[in-house]
């Protein structure tokens, strides 16, 4: 987990694919943790996230199976540290091993190399698995099972959405949507935040903390991220999360082409039509639309590791007209680590007023 300090990998935080500041040719987690043995290959970014995940899957926390031998109580709740990763004094550990080495042989063998179950498909938040079902059974809705009703088409609810979101930003260089706010995470530690859009390729977020400031942004096929006066570019993945980031906050989500719309599910008390789309090989992007308004309430990020997939979720609460366009005023990011939740609560968000491009540039170029 991460402190929230001054650091550009706050940045990244609260992310289901966490990115690191400079963008390089991923680092297997076994290259410097010689005690690592299912998850060797596994990109070191994406130990952490997919470690919170496990311990979600069983309803633990990280103590269950490591060792946290000199805790700093100085620290907030959720960040003491003092782990001692490599130990494996724990029998839990040793027991975990084995339930991933299961997970791993049952999908590469059983499933034909498809991940087709993960650790929460048994354990469901629970260390000990059930093996039966819950008695009384549920009373069925009727004698027979029910057939599933005709789903609209992907090009439908895409329509629905756009007409429900109203015109968006004509992309006019020189103009853009300005967004400013609260954010809000766990444990007390909160700080002001700016966000600044302008066209399809310029974006900036700066958040304003008690002890500093962190900004990161696009411009076009260049992304950076700054804290204080230490500035990194991106590059590579690290460019392409940047864009997903930014579009989170556009009137109008890109549409990708492979977009279908697969069911109907509950999404806070309210049905919504489910569309999936493959973004890559390893990446599932899901969205919710609400099927009386038409406005997406959720978005899913899905990324298919060795073991199970790293999860990032945004909802979009509180729709309001910004001047004939509907934009959520509530942000919601969490992804395995409750520490990570992020609530974006917006004041205002002020749409085509004038933007300097200079804004969307890395701190200290000359351009």
């Amino acid at each position: 987990m991460l402190r929230y300090s001054m650091t550009l990998a706050i940045v990244f935080s609260g992310t289901a694919g966490v990115a690191t500041a400079v963008a390089q040719t991923p680092t297997a987690a076994g290259a410097n943790r010689p005690k690592l043995q299912v998850l060797q290959a596994l990109p070191e970014s994406q130990l952490f996230p997919l470690m919170n995940l496990l311990a979600d899957s069983l309803g633990v926390r990280c103590d269950y199976c490591h060792v946290q031998a000199t805790p700093d109580f100085t620290r907030t709740p959720s960040n003491l540290g003092g782990w001692v990763w490599d130990s494996d004094d724990k029998p839990q550990k040793r027991t975990a091993r084995e339930m991933m080495r299961m997970v791993v042989d049952l999908n590469a063998g059983r499933f034909k190399s498809e991940s087709r179950i993960t650790c929460y498909t048994c354990h469901r938040g629970t260390t000990q698995p059930a093996r039966t079902p819950p008695l009384p059974p549920p009373a069925p809705a009727g004698a027979t099972t029910e057939v599933a009703l005709p789903l609209p088409t992907a090009d439908r609810v895409w329509t629905n959405y756009v007409a429900a979101v109203g015109p968006g930003d004509t992309g006019t260089r020189g103009t853009g949507t300005i967004i400013s706010g609260w954010d809000d995470r766990p444990e007390g530690r909160y700080g002001k935040v700016e966000i600044a859009l302008s066209g399809t390729d310029r974006y900036r977020i700066t958040l304003s903390t008690s002890t500093g400031t962190i900004s990161q942004g696009l411009d076009g096929d260049i992304a950076w991220a700054a804290s204080n006066d230490r500035v990194q570019r991106l590059s590579g993945a690290d460019v392409v999360r940047m864009r997903r980031i930014a579009m989170r906050y556009r009137p109008i989500k890109e549409r990708p082409p492979n977009l279908q719309v697969v069911g109907v599910e509950r999404v806070t008390g309210r049905d919504a039509y489910v569309a999936t789309a493959r973004l890559d090989a390893t990446t599932t992007w899901t969205l919710y639309f609400d099927t009386v308004t038409g406005l997406l309430r959720r978005e899913r990020t899905t990324s298919e590791t060795i073991l199970l997939p790293l999860e990032e979720q945004v909802d979009y609460e509180d729709y309001r007209d910004v001047g004939g366009v509907k934009l959520p005023f509530r942000v919601l990011t969490s992804d395995g680590a409750s520490y990570d939740t992020v609530t974006r609560t917006f004041l205002q968000i002020r749409r085509n007023v004038a933007v300097d491009d200079a804004l969307f540039r890395p701190p200290s170029d000359p351009r």
